[in-house]
Formats: C-alpha cells, sequence, structure tokens
C-alpha cells in the first residue's frame, strides 16, 4: 500500500467495484468529513475517558481513606473493648487470688495456733508432772533420811 490513505482508498474501490474515481468525487469528500469526524471523536472521547479514569481513581483513594480510617476505628475500638475485658477479668481473678491465699493463710494460721496451744498445755502437764516428780522425791527423802 502507498503513503497516502487517499489513493489506497481510491485504488481498493478500483479493484473491488471496478470504478474510477479522482480526488474531486463528492464520495471522496464524505469519506474525508467521515475520517475527521471520527478523529474528533476519538479525541473527545479520549478525553472523556481520562476524566472519567481521574474521577474513579479520586474516588477510589477517598474511599481508600475512608476505609483506613473506618478500619482504624474499629481496631482502636476492638483494642479498648479488650484491654477493658482484661482489666475486669485480671481485677476479679487477683480478687479471688487474694481471698484463697488469705483462706489458706488464715487456715495454717489457725492450725499452727491449735498446735501451739497444745504444745503448752502439754508443757504445762509436763512441768505439773515435773513438780509431782519433785515433789515426790523430796517426800521419799524426807522419810527416808536418818
Amino acid at each position: 500500500m502507498g503513503e497516502d490513505p487517499t489513493d489506497d482508498l481510491l485504488k481498493e474501490i478500483a479493484s473491488k467495484h471496478g470504478v474510477a474515481l479522482d480526488r474531486a468525487d463528492p464520495i471522496l469528500m464524505v469519506q474525508t468529513m467521515h475520517i475527521r469526524l471520527l478523529a474528533e471523536s476519538r479525541s473527545a472521547h479520549h478525553a472523556l475517558l481520562e476524566d472519567y479514569r481521574t474521577t474513579l481513581e479520586a474516588l477510589l483513594d477517598r474511599w481508600g481513606a475512608e476505609t483506613t480510617a473506618k478500619a482504624e476505628r474499629i481496631v482502636t475500638a476492638s483494642l479498648t473493648a479488650t484491654t477493658e475485658t482484661m482489666k475486669t477479668q485480671m481485677a476479679t481473678h487477683t480478687t479471688d487470688v487474694a481471698s484463697a491465699i488469705r483462706k489458706e493463710v488464715t487456715e495454717v494460721l489457725d492450725t499452727t495456733e491449735a498446735r501451739m496451744r497444745r504444745a503448752a498445755t502439754l508443757g504445762y502437764l509436763n512441768l505439773l508432772a515435773a513438780l509431782v516428780t519433785f515433789f515426790s522425791a523430796v517426800v521419799v527423802y524426807w522419810t527416808l533420811r536418818p
């Protein structure tokens, strides 16, 4: 094919339809107008598509920012709720553990106190037995003394 699209078109019409047209033919004027309108339409469509792409990108950026902000709010709220729940549970468990420790210590102290009372009672009984033995020895000494 040649370098001029009009020459190519003239050759194609001549070969397919057997009709020879020259450059002043009204059909070629319509063809030229058609090509020009197509080019203008292509440019207008390209500009519209570019504007649409820009609008979509702006919307996507805005939606992305809104989604990020919303996700951050949700994560923050979740962390706050989790922290509060942990604090509440820790306070509850700390109170329970303190009560259990207090109960165990009280039981051990009560047991120790009872054993100490028993030991003191046994000590007094041993002292009494020692005194009785001592007085018995004194009585035996006084009675057996020459």
